[in-house]
C-alpha cells in the first residue's frame, strides 16, 4: 500500500515524518516507526506491505508522541483506521502537530518542607477524548529526569511519556497518569530516612508533602482514580528507596510500588532493618523490584533479601511481586528507561487482566 501524507503549513523542512500504529508493520506504536520520504514542503510518502485484509490503527508523528498529529485546533485526534487492500493509495491530510501530553506545575510550593519544585504530569492517550474516564496514577520521584533532556541528569531522560504511551496504545498496560515530582538540593535528606534521627525527619515530611500537598492538587485538577488499588509510587536509586518507604508508611494510599535499583544500602540497610512481617504494605502492595547485574554484588544481595522477605510472608512472585536481575543493567537513566514499560505492565496490567 502507498501512503501519501499532505503536511500542514509550517511543518519544518528538516522534520522526519513518521507513521506509527498497531501491528509490526507500523512499529507497534513506536512513535518513530516508519519514516516517510519527503518530496516537498507539504508532501511525504512511503510504501508498506500488509497481509491482505489486515485491520489496524495509526497516526502520523514527527518522531515522538508530543509531536503527533492533532485535529488542527491543538486537540488530540482519534487514531486513523486502516483495512489493507492490495494496490491501494491512502491519502492523508494532517491538520496540525502536537499534543499537550506533559503539563507542568512550576514552582509548586510546599508549606510542609518550605521549598518549591516542578511537578510534571503526563496524560495518557485518550485523556482529552474520553472526558468521563478516570485513570490510575503513578507518582514518581526525581521527576526532572522523566520527560525532558533539558532537565534530566546528563541530558538523558527516561522518555517515560513515550514508554507509557506505547504501553497504553498496545494495551500492554492501562493508560496511566504519571506524575513526576522533581528533586531539590535536599534530595538525600528527603529520600533517605533513618540515620538515628527523630521520627519526624525530613524524609517523613517529604512523605507528608506527597500525600497531603501533591496528591490533593493532582486529584483536584485531573481525573484520577484515588483509591490505593489504582495509585502507585515509583523511583530509582534513592527514589526507589523513598518509594518503598512511602508504601510502608501509607499502604492506605499507595497500593502499587516500583523500586528500580533501590539504595537499600542507605544508613546501614535501614529499610531492611525497619521491616516487620506485620507491616501492612508487605501484604497488600503490588511490588516491582529490580537490580542491574552490573550494579555490584552487594546491591544484588540486598534486593534478593527483600524479594525473599516478600516470599516468606506469603506473597506470590509474578502475581503479588516481581523481582528481576537485569542482565547488563547499570545504575543510570538509560537502563531505567528500558525497564520502565515493563514496570507499567506489571503494576497496571490491562483492565480485565487476571493480574489486576
Amino acid at each position: 500500500m502507498e501512503f501519501v501524507v499532505h503536511l500542514p503549513p509550517g511543518t519544518p523542512r528538516s522534520a522526519a515524518i513518521r507513521l506509527s500504529g498497531s501491528g509490526s508493520a507500523l512499529g507497534r506504536w513506536a512513535a518513530d516507526a516508519v519514516r516517510l520520504e519527503r518530496h516537498a514542503d507539504d508532501l511525504a510518502f512511503t510504501r508498506i506491505e500488509f497481509p491482505p485484509g489486515w485491520y489496524g490503527q495509526y497516526l502520523v508523528t514527527l518522531g515522538d508522541w508530543r509531536s503527533v498529529e492533532n485535529d488542527g485546533q491543538g486537540r488530540e485526534r482519534t487514531p486513523r483506521e486502516l483495512v489493507a487492500r492490495p494496490n491501494t493509495r491512502v491519502e492523508i491530510a494532517v491538520a496540525g502537530w502536537g499534543r499537550n501530553s506533559v503539563r507542568y506545575h512550576r514552582d509548586f510550593h510546599s508549606e510542609i518542607l518550605g521549598n518549591s519544585r516542578t511537578i510534571s504530569v503526563y496524560l495518557p492517550p485518550g485523556y482529552d477524548l474520553e472526558t468521563e474516564r478516570f485513570y490510575s496514577i503513578l507518582y514518581m520521584h526525581d521527576g526532572q529526569n522523566l520527560f525532558d533532556a533539558e532537565t534530566a541528569f546528563a541530558g538523558k531522560p527516561w522518555t517515560a511519556d513515550d514508554g507509557a504511551e506505547r504501553a497504553a496504545r498496545n494495551r500492554d498496560a492501562r493508560p496511566v497518569i504519571v506524575v513526576g515530582i522533581a528533586n531539590t538540593d535536599a534530595r538525600l535528606d528527603e529520600y533517605g530516612p533513618g540515620r538515628g534521627r527523630a521520627v519526624e525527619d525530613r524524609a517523613h515530611r517529604y512523605g507528608r508533602f506527597v500525600v497531603e500537598e501533591v496528591k490533593p492538587m493532582i486529584d483536584r485538577l485531573y481525573r484520577t482514580r484515588r483509591d490505593a488499588a489504582h495509585t502507585g509510587t515509583a523511583g530509582s536509586s534513592m527514589g526507589g528507596l523513598i518509594s518503598l518507604h512511602l508504601a510502608q508508611w501509607y499502604p492506605q494510599v499507595f497500593g502499587r510500588v516500583a523500586a528500580l535499583s533501590p539504595s537499600l544500602w542507605w544508613d546501614r540497610e535501614f529499610f531492611l532493618r525497619s521491616m516487620k512481617s506485620s507491616d501492612a504494605w508487605l501484604h497488600v502492595c503490588r511490588l516491582w523490584l529490580d537490580m542491574g547485574d552490573a550494579e555490584g554484588v552487594g546491591n544484588t544481595r540486598r534486593t534478593r533479601r527483600l524479594a525473599s522477605l516478600c516470599k516468606a510472608n506469603g506473597r506470590i512472585e509474578h502475581r503479588d511481586y516481581e523481582y528481576r536481575e537485569i542482565e547488563g543493567g547499570t545504575h543510570d537513566e538509560g537502563s531505567w528507561r528500558v525497564r520502565f514499560p515493563e514496570v507499567l505492565k506489571f503494576l497496571f496490567p490491562p483492565d480485565g487482566s487476571h493480574a489486576g
